[in-house]
């Protein structure tokens, strides 16, 4: 991972377009894990990582499993980095994990830098709170919670 010093022209995540552009964001990598398939004995599929920026929105990205080992080094919770040079898609239901309709998808272009000097305020974590009634309604279904 580069660290960078000077952080211009960087897009929020709601200011995001659909497709391979030269966007670039910049947020805190608050979390990342391994996703698994688990309909073919836990095979490895990426890296999922979520990403807060200074508007205090929450996206998440995904590192497919070709391009994981490149990217592993440059990971490190809680830091503030610049993504650019990614694609962005439209989120499926099925693998929705924030409010946001996009994912931010690593392809072979994509660079990773943390900003050491000069990052936008980002706040360290995001707690939100849900009401009682749409946790219930998902609770006799085989839907996961959020």
């Amino acid at each position: 991972m580069a660290s960078s010093d000077v952080v211009l022209g960087h897009s929020t995540f709601d200011a995001l377009r659909l497709g391979r552009s030269a966007q670039m964001i910049v947020g805190r990598l608050l979390r990342f894990w391994d996703s698994k398939n688990i309909k073919k004995q836990g095979e490895f599929m990426g890296i999922t990582l979520l990403f807060l920026d200074e508007k205090n929105s929450v996206i998440h990205g995904f590192i497919p499993a070709g391009r994981a080992p490149f990217y592993r080094p440059s990971l490190r919770a809680g830091s503030v980095v610049r993504v650019s040079r990614f694609e962005v898609a439209r989120c499926t239901n099925m693998y929705k994990i924030t409010d946001h309709p996009f994912v931010i998808r690593f392809i072979p272009q994509t660079t990773i830098a943390e900003v050491i000097e000069n990052a936008p305020v980002i706040n360290v974590e995001k707690f939100m709170l849900r009401s009682f009634d749409p946790l219930q309604a998902l609770a006799n279904t085989n839907l996961e919670l959020p």
